[in-house]
């Protein structure tokens, strides 16, 4: 049956085995299917800030928790929902000439199965199937891995570069790699769309990143030459409308911010480690390390990117 399946395919399986194990349920959901698939297929998971996910965990917990957590080695079965999936999944892969089955393909099957309590999850956090599988389709395909894959190399996700960068260096380049193709995909007429938690339109959101990412470049500069970093406060919102990042064109909104980012990796990679406790003073706020300030840069563009996502 699974023969066609990517490694990360089969991994996310057996994931989802473990998901279910953990809430103590008798068979394998189409909901434990999914949390498996968002540890294991970047290009799903990209679509979520990484709150979301977490929460999303949560969400299934409570819906589905009947006992204490069981042993990793028993056998769960696949529900009749869970078994549809997969064989959907295997159609849509042959319909968009995909010759593996990979972790999105299964998305689309969970997608597919409309009353499932996984395709419920996906669509509150704004992913429909159409737009789903057509972002599928136009994906290009990565060489396979697991038992389909004809070059043995290309099994790696992750290139050298990206594996000898510092923790913090390539935490952000991951998030490039994972957000810049899908934040490409969004048509200029929907990047006008309002976010939830935001009074920002998508291009108004990005604008806004595009602040940070200026203004931490030149911090980082700063405490790289300087023994401490003192700055007026973080750019402030009402810059956004200030510069009429809503007349911009999407796409030159994306590939600056994404160029910009790129070179605070390059920055970041290069920051000795000596100086990672520079005292850094933005605004009113107690002085923080620089390390923390990176993370917390990080962690600010990734629920911002996720919640233009979410919304695609």
């Amino acid at each position: 049956m699974f023969e066609r399946y990517t490694e990360d395919a089969r991994r996310s399986i057996f994931f989802a085995r473990y998901e279910a194990s953990q809430t103590g349920s008798k068979q394998i959901e189409t909901e434990h299917l999914l949390l498996g698939l968002l540890r294991e297929d970047r290009f799903l998971r990209g679509l979520f800030p990484p709150f979301a996910i977490e929460k999303m965990r949560q969400t299934v917990d409570e819906r589905l928790r009947t006992g204490e957590p069981a042993g990793t080695s028993v056998d769960l079965p696949l529900s009749h929902e869970c078994k549809r999936a997969l064989a959907l999944g295997a159609e849509e892969a042959e319909t968009l000439g995909h010759p593996a089955i990979r972790g999105r393909h299964l998305a689309l099957g969970l997608l597919r199965q409309e009353k499932s309590g996984a395709a419920s999850l996906l669509r509150e956090h704004g992913i429909e199937l159409e737009r789903f599988r057509e972002a599928v389709k136009t994906w290009p395909e990565e060489p396979a891995r697991g038992p389909v894959a004809e070059d043995r190399e290309a099994q790696v996700e992750i290139g050298p570069d990206l594996k000898d960068l510092p923790a913090s260096a390539g935490r952000l380049s991951e998030l490039l790699d994972r957000a810049a193709p899908h934040l490409k995909l969004i048509r200029e007429r929907d990047s006008g769309v309002r976010l939830k938690r935001h009074s920002w339109t998508r291009r108004e959101a990005i604008g806004h990143l595009i602040d940070w990412a200026a203004a931490h470049q030149q911090w980082f500069a700063r405490a790289m030459t300087e023994p401490r970093v003192t700055a007026a406060g973080y750019p402030g919102d009402d810059w956004v409308a200030a510069q009429r990042y809503h007349e911009c064109f999407w796409n030159d909104l994306v590939e600056l911010w994404h160029r910009m980012n790129l070179l605070l990796v390059h920055v970041m990679a290069g920051i000795p480690e000596a100086r990672m406790q520079v005292a850094c003073k933005i605004g009113i706020e107690n002085p923080i390390p620089l390390d923390e300030l990176i993370q917390r840069y990080i962690s600010h563009v990734e629920d911002i990117v996720g919640e233009v996502l979410i919304r695609a």
